[in-house]
């Protein structure tokens, strides 16, 4: 990889389920001593393709800023989005102009069709000003858990959540395990029905007629909430000497993910994660949402990604800038990563959504 890159990423997720991906954040990179090659105008695709979630692929493209090696994103309205399935079948995405895009840094191409486990898929994008990028990924098995539980317990004097599970996996079999934690900001909108219609509280005629009918018979103030696609990202701890976090630093320390590299997993698994409980419950509207635990089964470039991306972020105190990277991705012709995914979710809802 050419090019020091600053910025970060947070899964729906999907994430969730999750992440569903949701994005670039803070985004700004260093070019490192490869001078004499070309920096701008390069297409960086950060996506992950979840069993069971309908498909999101942010698109940007890299741009110099001025002559000091500052390499900055922005989005690309005007690509060609396609995938392609083993069995043939292939979807055109949409640019996704929903109001919750705006705040990313790349804009979002989306469809409806869920992809599924022991699936392979091809992606390709396409732009007019900076080229066609291809990547192909493999949608992992189906994760089998059991054995949970989970229980309040502390850290270093810090209030923890403690999940305990069982991974059954195919003996034989090397399956890349990692496991994150997130609070999906939730948007809560009141409502009430007069006279057989619905109208909005959060609407300034609506909140003036409800002044005006709230007493009458039948006339109750409800609520109901929607996802915003923001994710806070939840640190996470563990104990087990397996994981390759050990690789990155002390077990002691905070992780964005806890990775369990092939080998370990084989038949029965027991592990343990702490989450920390800080953001579990918010003291303003805007930070209300629901705690989304995800262990997830990933490709391996998607691991490899996620992996040095850690390390990447752990080294930022104690490596000279100049000599750090971005994580080795599979994007042909282009930045980024294109990895595939499967998923179980726990949900927990600590907000009072109201």
């Amino acid at each position: 990889m050419r090019y020091v890159a600053r910025y970060s990423l947070i899964t729906r997720l999907a994430l969730p389920g999750l992440l569903v991906w949701t994005l670039l954040g803070a985004i700004a990179c260093k070019k490192d001593p490869y001078q004499d090659q070309p920096a701008s105008n390069e297409l960086v695709i950060l996506a992950e393709l979840t069993a069971g979630d309908s498909i999101k692929i942010p698109v940007s493209k890299s741009i110099q800023v001025g002559s000091g090696g500052i390499i900055s994103f922005e989005k690309v309205n005007s690509a060609n989005v396609k995938i392609a399935r083993q069995d043939g079948r292939s979807w055109t995405l949409k640019l996704n102009t929903s109001p919750d895009y705006t705040g990313n840094p790349a804009s979002i191409y989306t469809a409806p069709q869920k992809p599924r486990h022991n699936m392979t898929y091809t992606l390709q994008v396409q732009d007019p000003l900076s080229g066609t990028v291809t990547a192909q990924t493999t949608i992992p098995t189906p994760i089998h858990i059991s054995a949970v539980d989970t229980a309040t317990d502390f850290r270093n004097g810090q209030p923890m959540l403690r999940l305990q599970f069982t991974i059954t996996d195919t003996p034989g079999v090397s399956h890349y395990f990692v496991f994150e934690a997130l609070k999906e900001l939730m948007r809560v909108t009141h409502y009430f029905f007069w006279q057989g219609v619905r109208y909005s509280y959060e609407r300034p005629e609506g909140r003036s007629l409800y002044e005006q009918v709230k007493n009458k018979p039948g006339v109750s103030l409800l609520c109901d909430s929607s996802t915003t696609n923001s994710f806070r990202r939840l640190n996470v701890f563990t104990d087990d000497g397996n994981v390759d976090n050990a690789q990155v630093s002390s077990l002691d320390s905070p992780f964005r993910r806890i990775f369990w590299p092939g080998h370990v997993v084989s038949r029965k698994y027991t592990t343990t994660v702490l989450i920390d409980r800080k953001n579990f419950i918010s003291g303003d509207q805007e930070g209300r949402g629901r705690v989304l635990l995800q262990l997830k089964s990933v490709s391996a470039e998607l691991y490899n990604y996620w992996f040095w991306y850690e390390k990447y972020k752990s080294d930022i105190g104690s490596v000279p800038p100049g000599q750090l990277y971005s994580p080795p991705g599979n994007i042909q012709n282009g930045l980024g990563i294109f990895g595939g995914s499967s998923k179980h979710q726990w949900v927990y809802y600590f907000d009072t959504m109201r």
